[in-house]
C-alpha cells in the first residue's frame, strides 16, 4: 500500500467533489434545510389557537370572559352571536375550538345553574386534547377570580371524532403520502430511467410531440395512483372505521387534481436531473418531506412560526390535507372544497406547463 497513490487519489476525489455542486449542496446545504424544517416545523406546542366565542347577549361575565381569551397569547379568537355562525366557521376549519355561554350568564352563574359548553375540531386528536386542556385552564382562572367556580357547569364535545380516534388522522394523511409516492417519486425515477437508457432519443425522431410523451407518462401512472386511492379508501373504512361524509364523486376529483399535481412535479425533477438517483434525493426533499411535516398532517401549521407559515403556503399537500380531512370527516363544506380545489387546479395547470416547456423534444 502506498500513501502517495492514497494523497493522489485523495486529491483527485477532493477535485471532482468541488467539481460537482450537487454533491455540495446535498452534504452542506441538505442538513441545513433539514435542521430548519424540522427544528421549527416539528413541534408539538399549540399556538395561535383559533377559537371562536358564542356570547348571545352581552355581559359583564361574558366581556370579561372574552377578554381574558383574547389577551391570552395562545389563542386567536373572535365573538359571534349565534350557535350558526360558530358551527359555521368549525366546519369550515376557520375556528379550532368553540365556548359556548348560555344566555342570561350573570344570572345564572348567580343561582348556580350555568351551563357552558366547549367544543373541540377533534380531527387530529392530540392537537384537540390540549386545546381544550387550555381553554379550561383560562375558563377556570377567570372564574376563580371572579365568580364562585362550583357555580359553573363545563360540558366538552369533540366534532369530527367523537370516539378520539389517532386513525381518523393517519389515514388521511397516509393517502396523502401514497398519492405524492406513486406521483411524484415513480414519475420522476420512470423518466429519469428513459433518459438514462436514451430511449427517448428514438422517441425524438417519431412524430410525437413532447407533449404526448408526458401524457402517455401520466396517464399509466394516474392509472396506478387511482388503485391505491382506492384501496386506502376501502381499508380505511372498513378497517379503521375511516367514514367518508363527503359526496364520493367530488372526493375522487379532489384527489385526482393533487395526483396529477404529484405527477407534474415528477415529470419536472425527472427533466431537470435526467438521473434516477438525483432524481429520487430532489423528490424526497421537495416532495415528501414538505408533504410530510408542513402539511399539517402530523403538525398544526398555525403553531409554526410565520415565515414557516408562508411557506406551506407552496406546498401542494397543504391544501390536499385540508380538502381530504373535510371531505371525510366533516362533509361537503363548500367554501373549504371550492378554495383547495381552486388552488390545486391552478398548481396543476401551471406545472404541467412548465414540465412541457422543460421537455422539449431534443436531448
Amino acid at each position: 500500500m502506498s500513501f502517495r497513490r492514497i494523497f493522489i487519489l485523495t486529491q483527485k476525489e477532493f477535485r471532482q467533489l468541488i467539481r460537482d455542486p450537487l454533491s455540495i449542496a446535498l452534504g452542506i446545504l441538505l442538513p441545513v434545510v433539514l435542521l430548519l424544517i424540522c427544528g421549527f416545523g416539528v413541534s408539538t406546542d399549540v399556538r395561535n389557537i383559533r377559537m371562536v366565542i358564542v356570547v348571545p347577549e352581552p355581559s359583564e361575565m361574558a366581556s370579561q370572559i372574552c377578554a381574558r381569551f383574547q389577551s391570552n397569547g395562545f389563542f386567536d379568537s373572535q365573538i359571534v352571536r349565534t350557535t350558526a355562525e360558530a358551527e359555521a366557521l368549525l366546519r369550515a376549519h376557520r375556528a379550532d375550538t368553540c365556548l359556548y355561554l348560555p344566555q342570561d350568564f350573570t344570572r345564572k352563574l348567580q343561582s348556580g345553574d350555568a351551563v357552558v359548553q366547549i367544543v373541540v375540531n377533534a380531527s387530529n386528536p392530540s392537537p384537540a386534547f390540549l386545546k381544550r386542556g387550555y381553554v379550561l385552564t383560562v375558563l377556570s382562572d377567570c372564574m376563580g377570580a371572579q365568580a364562585d367556580p362550583n357555580a359553573l357547569e363545563i360540558q366538552t364535545r369533540q366534532w369530527f371524532n367523537e370516539e378520539n380516534r389517532s386513525a381518523f388522522n393517519i389515514v388521511p394523511g397516509m393517502i396523502v403520502i401514497i398519492l405524492t409516492i406513486i406521483g411524484a417519486l415513480l414519475t420522476s425515477m420512470v423518466m429519469a430511467r428513459e433518459y438514462e437508457l436514451g430511449n427517448l432519443e428514438s422517441m425524438f425522431v417519431t412524430p410525437m410531440r413532447s407533449i404526448e410523451i408526458l401524457l402517455a407518462k401520466m396517464i399509466t401512472n394516474f392509472g396506478l395512483g387511482m388503485v391505491g386511492l382506492t384501496i386506502a379508501l376501502v381499508l380505511g373504512h372498513y378497517l379503521f372505521g375511516l367514514p367518508t361524509r363527503g359526496n364520493i364523486g367530488i372526493l375522487v376529483f379532489g384527489s385526482s387534481l393533487y395526483l396529477i399535481v404529484a405527477l407534474c412535479l415528477g415529470l419536472l425533477i425527472s427533466s431537470l436531473t435526467k438521473n434516477q438517483f438525483l432524481a429520487v434525493i430532489v423528490t424526497v426533499i421537495s416532495t415528501f418531506l414538505p408533504s410530510y411535516i408542513l402539511s399539517g398532517f402530523l403538525f398544526e401549521i398555525k403553531s409554526m412560526p410565520e415565515f414557516l407559515q408562508a411557506v406551506t403556503c407552496f406546498v401542494p399537500a397543504r391544501y390536499y390535507v385540508d380538502f381530504l380531512q373535510t371531505s371525510l370527516l366533516v362533509g361537503d363544506v363548500w367554501r373549504n372544497v371550492l378554495w383547495n380545489l381552486g388552488v390545486l387546479s391552478g398548481i396543476a395547470a401551471f406545472l404541467l406547463a412548465l414540465a412541457v416547456v422543460k421537455n422539449p423534444k431534443r436531448l
